[in-house]
This record gives C-alpha cells, structure tokens and sequence, in this order.
C-alpha cells in the first residue's frame, strides 16, 4: 500500500512538474488557481505517506534512539496542514503578497522535510524509498521556482500600481497647489 501511495504522489507531482515544463520561470500563461489545484491534490497523498511512514517499520532513531531527521512525523503532517490552508488563502486572494510569500516558504520547508526523509530512508538502506523521495525534492524543488517566479510576479505588479498611484498623487497634489494659487489671486468682494 505504501509504495502504491508514494508512487501515485511522485505520478501527481511528477505531472505537475511536466505540465509546468522545465523552465523555471513563471509561463506566460500561468494560471495560479489551476497550478494550486494541482498542487494541492498533488500534495494530499504525501499525509498518508507520513501516515504509513509513521506506522511503518523504517527506523527515524539511530542505534543511541536519537532521532536522525530534524523532525517528527506528526510535526511534518501538520507543517503540511499548514501549507494546505496557505494554498487555499492564496487561491482566495492571488495579489497578496504575503500569502504568496508564505506558501513558497512552506513549500521549501516541505522540500527540506522529504530530503530529510529521503536520507533516513538511504540511512536504513531502503534505497527504492530513498530514490523516490529524492525524486519528489526535485519535483518540488521545480515547484518552488515556480512559487517564487509568481511571488516576483505579485511584487513587480504591485510596484508597478504604487508608481501609478504615486505619480496620481503628484498631479492631484499639483492640480491643488495650482487652485490654491489661483484662489489667493482671484480679488474677493469687499
């Protein structure tokens, strides 16, 4: 079940990544709601994945019962709970900055987590476990370029309507200063 699960995650994930194509620039096309759905469906196998993980006999301690990954299993299926409302927050507002921001930050916290996995699953010699999930950080890591690319896109949008807005403001501020002058010129009746 296990490796039904991980290889239908990697298929998800894969496509996502063949879809987008290999550049890692934002496309001209991208349509943000569409990547986030796929993202996220992408993404939901990946807790029953840490699900089996945890059940599973793959040792995360070493020989001294020291963990060997930075985290918890639990810890990461609620850093990815995290990142599933982040989607969703982006896709309700798609200019925000912000959310943009956090899920790309997620997104390379998630990257780092199946690295830490994939070296764990090397660690205890489950080499086919540790292939898969070393395929899965370079999926992601296509993904995250993707994420940034669109967060660079949101800022350049957003500098480019502050200088429309700034320069708005110069004129209006002209136009005031201009009536004021002519009002202080214009004689007022005795």
């Amino acid at each position: 079940m296990r490796k039904f699960l991980l290889v239908l995650f990697l298929t998800a994930l894969w496509c996502n990544g063949a879809q987008a194509g290999e550049q890692d620039k934002l496309p001209a096309a991208f349509d943000l709601a569409e990547f986030l759905a796929r993202y996220e469906s992408g993404l939901k196998p990946l807790d029953r994945l840490y699900v089996e993980l945890a059940n599973e006999n793959l040792p995360l301690r070493d020989e001294a019962g020291l963990p060997l990954a930075r985290r918890h299993i639990e810890d990461r299926r609620q850093a990815l709970g995290e990142l599933l409302k982040t989607v969703h927050q982006l896709a309700s507002a798609p200019q925000d900055l912000f959310w943009a921001t956090k899920l790309f930050s997620q997104s390379e916290a998630l990257t780092d987590d199946l690295f830490d996995l994939s070296q764990v699953a090397y660690d205890n010699n489950r080499e086919e476990l540790g292939r898969q999930l070393a395929e899965l950080v370079r999926v992601m890591d296509h993904h995250n370029a993707l994420i940034e690319s669109y967060a660079f896109h949101v800022v350049a949008e957003n500098q480019e309507r502050l200088r429309q807005l700034e320069k708005e403001n110069q004129e209006l501020r002209q136009k005031l200063q201009e009536l004021t002058e002519q009002s202080k010129r214009v004689p007022r009746p005795p």
